[in-house]
């Protein structure tokens, strides 16, 4: 019985051991490869951001469009508030 116990440990470690090896390897290969995407993204968002400094464009002018945006939508949304207001009042009103 303390041989088949011996045997599964060392079953065991041996896995553990591939294991290591193989989550060395992927590990390395997979973080060559987020390196190489984070590079490419880094160097998007520098050319994207020389553009705008070049252009003349600035963080002040990009809320101007989400600000009319979030306007509207509260417009749209003030119209079915005060329906549900008045058709609450006139059924509080009709009991």
């Amino acid at each position: 019985m303390d041989t088949l116990v011996t045997l599964n440990f060392i079953g065991y470690a041996a896995v553990f051991a591939g294991g290591i090896v193989l989550g060395t390897l992927f590990g390395r290969n997979l973080a060559s490869e987020l390196a190489s995407l984070v590079h490419s993204l880094e160097s998007r968002v520098t050319a994207l951001e020389t553009a705008l400094h070049l252009s003349g464009a600035s963080a002040k002018t990009a809320p101007e469009p989400a600000a009319s945006a979030v306007k509207s939508r509260a417009e749209a949304t003030e119209q079915p508030a005060a329906a549900i207001e008045t058709h609450a009042a006139a059924k509080s009103a009709g009991n």
